[in-house]
């Protein structure tokens, strides 16, 4: 995740990363997410100041990410 952060430009001091598979709606993730410790940790982790989302559907998917950080 470093790698495509840093490589976009962001200087980070606190990174993040929700990623999930095959739910089909934004809402099912979110369910998800929040029914999961680590990712509803990343969620509610005041520490994160700015967001990134994203949704690929394509095969196998649809993929969805949730990017986080505090830049520096």
């Amino acid at each position: 995740m470093t790698t495509r952060v840093e490589a976009a430009g962001y200087e980070w001091s606190t990174l993040g990363e929700n990623i999930a598979r095959g739910q089909s709606d934004a809402a099912s993730v979110m369910n998800s997410w929040m029914n999961s410790p680590g990712h509803r940790a990343n969620i509610l982790n005041c520490s994160f100041k700015e967001l990134g989302v994203g949704v690929h559907f394509g095969d196998g998917g649809p993929w969805w990410t949730q990017d986080f950080g505090a830049s520096r």
